[in-house]
């Protein structure tokens, strides 16, 4: 407790001296004013490994440059048309709270139902066969639970700890697939708290002018390290490929007992999973076609078009999830319908403290454009860094942060503020033709959720990474140091089979296939002579 005490205070430390160092700043040339936020937060991002304190911290820090600058601009920041009231009454920022929490809601409903122990396939002999079967399942419920990573991790790691005790599995490798198919699957989703958040910050940062579900659509093939991160766990199932701390693991198992208090209540059914889920995917285009009336008479194929850009798109994400919760909790065991509430609660003040460093990166980004932080920044870096070199050099600034704060969303709000302005800048700095744009900011939005991913699946501070140690059942330690060799070859093979082959001019998606194809030959090459699952 003391140390604990210990360090809080020297938290707070820090964040006052940031504080109190911002007027001393004023004797810097104009031209790095701007910067001295970025640098508080990245700093105590370092020093404390606290994102919400130091996306705070920059935010005061920002204030008092402002106030001490311009005190006109600071003025017009907190007026009713400012960007104080523009962050909290923006469409997409409020619906994207609503949305986040109806989907932790959901998740909690779904795993006390039973409904993902059904799917599980936890019958059966064990022999090799039935692992394999059960750990095809756990990546199968991964991928089926997109609506938010957080929640998948627990429910994923709780309902399979169990199962994988009884079919002598390592916790370790449980701990290692639900952490790897949480927030890289929510990341991907079109569906899921992620989206309404990513595609707030595109719409509001990106350059380009086309619309923010499209320029989402256009970066998933650039998000190389999600997308290599799920396959090294899929080849990692499919040939038992086991590496460095991981492969000791398998080779001295020592299985605990099972937990049948984990164990679901009573008969289940996989309907109880897969009904709201189905309801999700099934009404969200319909509420995002119908809510939108074109003033004029368009054809189908347009209309479709206009609809998904149109600003009744965050309200639909609230209705569908609203209605998937109303499914889950309707498909709940009629003996245990009493639980929903008490579930539904439960999901969503989970993600509370997630939603306050939404707002904090949400309030940060304001105060960049006030500053005309990534102008700064591109005239600093317009005349030196090569413009295809760009991806390469966010995501692995977004793996540094990620890593040191162990926070995705904490890194997506200190980035794309930065960078998406920073690409527009770089362009015209460089003399580059516009239309270069719409391959770098692709690449640029695919780097950032990459780079955030990549936190938390390897920090040991990272919410997802405790979160799947703990409903695994092992420490964050051993989770931490036998998923990094799995998350840094994923990071390598961004760099080097990603980002460098399309910064020499292959084609995003001739990449992202062409590293797959050399991953899965390594995979299969090395993971010869790979120890079997003991048996009993």
């Amino acid at each position: 407790m003391e140390a604990t005490n210990n360090n809080s205070k020297k938290r707070a430390l820090w964040a006052c001296a940031s504080l109190l160092l911002t007027p001393l700043v004023l004797a810097l040339p104009d031209k790095l004013l701007a910067l001295w936020p970025a640098a508080v937060a990245l700093g105590l991002v370092f020093v404390t490994k606290k994102a919400p304190l130091a996306l705070g911290s920059a935010c005061l820090s920002a204030l008092l440059l402002i106030v001490l600058t311009d005190r006109n601009s600071f003025f017009e920041w907190i007026s009713p048309t400012g960007g104080f009231l523009a962050t909290l009454t923006s469409p997409w920022h409020f619906y994207a709270l609503l949305f986040t929490l109806l989907l932790g809601s959901l998740s909690a409903v779904i795993e006390a139902s039973g409904g993902l122990f059904a799917l599980l396939h936890a019958g059966g002999e064990i022999t090799e066969k039935t692992r394999r079967r059960f750990l095809n399942s756990v990546l199968g419920i991964g991928l089926l639970c997109f609506f938010d990573g957080l929640a998948n991790a627990l429910m994923l790691g709780r309902v399979a700890r169990p199962v994988a005790d009884r079919l002598q599995v390592p916790r370790a490798y449980l701990a290692y697939l639900v952490d790897t198919t949480s927030s890289a699957v929510a990341c991907l989703a079109f569906l899921s708290t992620w989206i309404v958040t990513q595609l707030g910050y595109i719409a509001t940062h990106s350059p380009l002018n086309t619309p923010p579900y499209l320029q989402f659509l256009s970066s998933l093939p650039y998000n190389y390290y999600c997308l290599f991160g799920l396959g090294l766990a899929i080849l990692s199932v499919r040939y038992r490929w086991l590496i460095g701390p991981m492969r000791r693991r398998f080779e001295t198992l020592d299985t605990p007992p099972v937990d049948t208090n984990r164990m679901p209540p009573g008969r289940t059914s996989p309907i109880r999973a897969l009904v709201p889920v189905l309801v999700l995917l099934l009404s969200l285009p319909l509420i995002i076609f119908f809510s939108y009336t074109p003033e004029n008479e368009v054809s189908l194929s347009l209309r479709i078009q206009e609809s998904l850009n149109a600003p009744t798109v965050p309200r639909a994400f609230v209705i569908s999830s609203f209605l998937a919760l109303i499914a889950a909790c309707l498909t709940y065991p009629a003996t245990r319908r009493a639980e929903t509430p008490r579930a539904a609660w439960s999901g969503a003040r989970q993600l509370i403290p997630a939603l306050g460093i939404l707002l904090l990166a949400w309030f940060l980004g304001s105060l960049f454009k006030v500053l005309g932080t990534a102008g700064v920044l591109a005239s600093l870096l317009g005349s030196w860094l090569p413009l295809e070199a760009l991806a390469s050099g966010v995501f692995v600034l977004g793996c540094f942060i990620s890593f040191i704060s162990g926070t995705s969303w904490g890194t997506m709000g200190l980035l794309l503020p930065l960078v998406l302005p920073l690409c527009g800048a770089m362009v015209t700095a460089q003399g580059a033709p516009p239309e270069t744009l719409e391959v770098i900011v692709p690449a640029v939005i695919g780097a950032v959720f990459g780079g955030a991913v990549f936190g938390d699946h390897c920090s040991p501070y990272s919410d997802t990474t405790i979160v799947s140690a703990l409903a695994s059942g092992v420490s964050t330690h051993e989770h931490t140091i036998t998923q990094l060799p799995y998350a840094l070859i994923a990071a390598g093979a961004t760099v080097v089979l990603g980002y460098v082959p399309v910064a020499l001019g292959l084609p995003a998606w001739i990449a992202l296939v062409t590293g797959l194809a050399l991953l899965a030959a390594v995979v299969a090459v090395t993971s010869r002579g790979s120890p079997p699952i003991k048996g009993p």
